[in-house]
């Protein structure tokens, strides 16, 4: 048998040999986990033990499932049970592992097993010239979750590169030129918008809008790059920029990138900005470009920023 490690955050998963893939649902008040096993299993070579923060099932004496619930979502340990599931001609038989929840709703259970996690690997990196007023501010680089939002970030890059010619609203498909029409200390600066510039308009490579792809990743910090967006599957050209974790965002808003160097000019912008979202002056990228991946381009753009505000 194959372990299947549960989610966990803070450390390596183990895993071992297969049967097939957990696999897992949900309502709003409880977990479902589904474990396929031999049809030769009984009852009586399954042992699950479920803690508040952890879980191990086993079957036969072996370790089939197990990790931590930490970054998943509180349970009720006494209301957890499993259930022996028989199989048929086209699906294993199988372990249901029910885990009751400790509160009601969907949103922290968004990872589970370890095939939940997004791959945040960077590879792609744009760059944005920012002005402010007329003054140079410098550069912002930013890295891409191309795996993770392989359209989102072809979008992204090809704004950036300005190569994707006039869109369908008669504007040319590029962030060169285009204001930061949002910033909220403490929340976000947002952009993009390259039709209107006030924030009602956008446009897309891929037409006026496009479809979210990947609502798993978080908003945990500062600095991180998410679509703006109107609703569901309504992403165009516009983009914000959080000031800190805001993960009342989460599930709503496609995350795909992060700042990697020129946070402190982002943090400039944030004391422009205003609690109703007006800018104090008129903050606008110059221009931008893609940059290739390597440390260097990352320790180039520090050091001319320095340079710039010396």
């Amino acid at each position: 048998m194959q372990t299947v490690a549960l989610l966990k955050m803070s450390a390596p998963l183990r895993s071992g040999p297969a049967l097939g893939k957990a696999t897992w649902s949900q309502s709003t008040d409880e977990v479902f986990i589904q474990v396929p096993v031999a049809s030769s299993t009984k009852g009586r070579d399954v042992k699950l033990e479920v803690h508040p923060k952890r879980l191990q099932l086993r079957v036969e004496g072996a370790t089939v499932l197990e990790g931590s619930l930490v970054d998943c979502g509180e349970i009720v340990v006494d209301d957890c049970f499993w259930t022996m599931e028989s199989g048929s001609d086209d699906s294993p038989q199988r372990v249901l592992i029910t885990l009751c929840k400790k509160e009601m709703g969907y949103q922290s259970w968004t990872t589970l097993l370890e095939e939940d996690v997004p791959d945040m690997a960077i590879t792609h990196r744009v760059y944005m010239q920012l002005e402010a007023g007329g003054k140079a501010l410098g550069r912002v680089a930013i890295g891409l979750y191309g795996n993770a939002a392989p359209r989102t970030v072809e979008n992204f890059v090809a704004l950036c590169k300005g190569d994707g010619g006039v869109g369908g609203m008669g504007k040319a498909l590029s962030f060169s030129g285009c204001n930061f029409h949002r910033i909220i200390p403490g929340f976000m600066v947002q952009g993009g918008d390259i039709t209107n510039g006030d924030g009602t308009g956008g446009d897309s490579i891929f037409g006026p809008t496009f479809e979210d792809e990947n609502l798993k990743l978080k908003h945990d910090g500062a600095g991180v790059l998410a679509m703006a967006n109107a609703g569901k599957d309504t992403n165009n050209s516009q983009f914000y920029i959080t000031l800190a974790a805001q993960p009342h965002l989460d599930g709503k808003h496609v995350v795909f990138g992060k700042v990697e160097a020129g946070m402190e000019l982002v943090r400039r912008l944030e004391g422009m900005g205003s609690s109703d979202g007006t800018p104090k002056q008129d903050v606008r990228v110059v221009s931008c470009g893609e940059l290739d991946t390597s440390e260097e381009s990352l320790v180039d753009i520090v050091a001319t920023n320095k340079l710039l505000h010396l």
